[in-house]
């Protein structure tokens, strides 16, 4: 699978966007991403930019329209609502992968533009993700705004296993689930909708799975609402730098704290419930007792907690901002199983920082 396609919303958020081996299934998987017909804009040699046919009435996506005015010397066409960058097709119709410059130059853009959403009031968010020492990479994150509710959603996703099929899995369903979360705003009741889809597909215990937690915001909303199923984990830190964990783990080990036993050292990978089955938690949280809000895998929070305990609160006090606090978490952790000799996870920690309301 190739990676290098981005999906580009108009605030100016980005990420990979997986392509398909062939050009049906890539044309597909894009439609069913934009939630339409999708239309494709090319410029030369350089990109194509696939948009929803009928978002007329969406934002101008101001990253793409910049990065085809700087690449094509003028203006291009309205493209409008989130958009996905590719290369152009190929001879067989296959989409190639995006060129590194025109990669570099959508980043950019990207930046200025969540900069300039930052001071309109946005939330700012941030994720950083490292494989570890295994062979794929099978966490994945999502960031969706709901334009007509004005709610935003955050997911982590963490696949169980290490195979190409779960990182197809979690890279399709992460976003899949942000989206259902920003449209109902209910993190617990999105879960249940996309379990009731992934039902059709998963019918055996070897299909791909994966845990999950998720957290919807609004900026008429004071509480911020949560959902897991699982042992992916939400953390708030607080204005006074104190770290509260939000989510209790859905897996064998913290079944055997709630007996008051002790867990052995492997329980923890042992989970009770996923995205596709089993209890679904949720939780609230006052927004304005918020300084920070983590979404991470077992790979960042784990290494932490087992060896260095009070190390994740020190690495979120510390951090600058969104950006610095998501990048330190992984890093530490990562280090953190260099130093103990043990084999590292993957790693992703997306944190989220809420503006403070103005006296």
């Amino acid at each position: 699978m190739n990676t290098e396609a981005l999906y580009v919303e108009p605030g100016g958020h980005i990420e990979d966007f997986p392509l398909a081996d062939d050009a049906e299934r890539q044309y597909q998987e894009i439609a069913d991403e934009l939630d339409g017909p999708a239309v494709a804009r090319r410029l030369g040699r350089h990109l194509t930019f696939h948009a929803n046919a009928f978002a007329h009435q969406r934002p101008r996506n101001q990253v793409a329209l910049s990065t085809w005015h700087d690449l094509a010397g003028g203006p291009g066409p309205d493209l409008r609502g989130p958009v996905i960058a590719t290369g152009a097709p190929d001879r067989d119709g296959r989409l190639q992968p995006l060129p590194a410059a025109s990669a570099e130059l959508i980043a950019h853009w990207a930046r200025l533009q969540r900069a300039a959403s930052v001071v309109d009031g946005a939330p700012a968010v941030s994720a950083a993700q490292d494989i570890g020492t295994r062979d794929v990479q099978c966490d994945a994150y999502a960031v969706r705004h709901d334009r007509a509710s004005g709610r935003w959603a955050y997911v982590v996703l963490d696949g169980i296993g290490d195979e190409d099929e779960v990182q197809t899995h979690v890279r399709r369903w992460a976003p899949a689930l942000a989206r259902e979360a920003a449209i109902s705003g209910d993190p617990a009741d999105a879960i249940a909708q996309i379990r009731a889809r992934l039902g059709e597909r998963h019918r055996h215990y070897m299909d791909p799975a994966a845990v999950a937690v998720v957290a919807v915001y609004h900026h008429g909303d004071p509480m911020l609402r949560l959902a897991w199923s699982g042992d992916a984990r939400a953390y708030r830190l607080n204005h006074i730098a104190d770290l509260h964990q939000l989510t209790k783990d859905h897996n064998y080990a913290q079944e055997l704290l709630d007996a008051g036993r002790t867990p052995k050292k492997w329980d923890h990978n042992s989970v009770t419930a996923n995205l596709e089955e089993g209890q679904i938690g949720n939780a609230q949280v006052d927004v304005d007792l918020i300084a920070q809000l983590i979404l991470c895998s077992d790979g960042v929070y784990h290494p932490l907690e087992t060896h260095e305990p009070g190390l994740l609160e020190e690495v979120a006090e510390l951090a600058l901002d969104a950006k610095d606090s998501a990048s330190s978490l992984v890093a530490e952790a990562l280090a953190v199983g260099r130093r103990h000799d043990e084999k590292r996870d993957n790693a992703t920690a997306l944190v989220v920082t809420f503006p403070r309301p103005t006296a």
